[in-house]
């Protein structure tokens, strides 16, 4: 079996959900930090809460990726 056939396809999808949560996550921080001081309170409240929600996804990646790991040792 060749190395790129040996590749966890699971694996490979949760790397990928994990990636696509964290890039969400860190835009809505930048915006935050970029517009900090120059938005509406409501605004800043709702990319916060967006912010937040993604950061909980992000890790509920991250999770699901090292426990993927651990219980089929790719």
């Amino acid at each position: 079996m060749t190395a790129a056939a040996s590749v966890c396809k699971e694996k490979s999808r949760l790397a990928r959900a994990w990636s696509f949560a964290t890039q969400d996550y860190f835009r809505a921080v930048m915006v935050l930090q970029e517009r900090s001081g120059v938005m509406q309170k409501r605004d800043y409240q709702e990319i916060r809460t967006y912010a937040e929600k993604t950061r909980l996804l992000a890790e509920q990646a991250r999770a699901a990726l090292e426990k993927h790991r651990a219980e089929h040792g790719c």
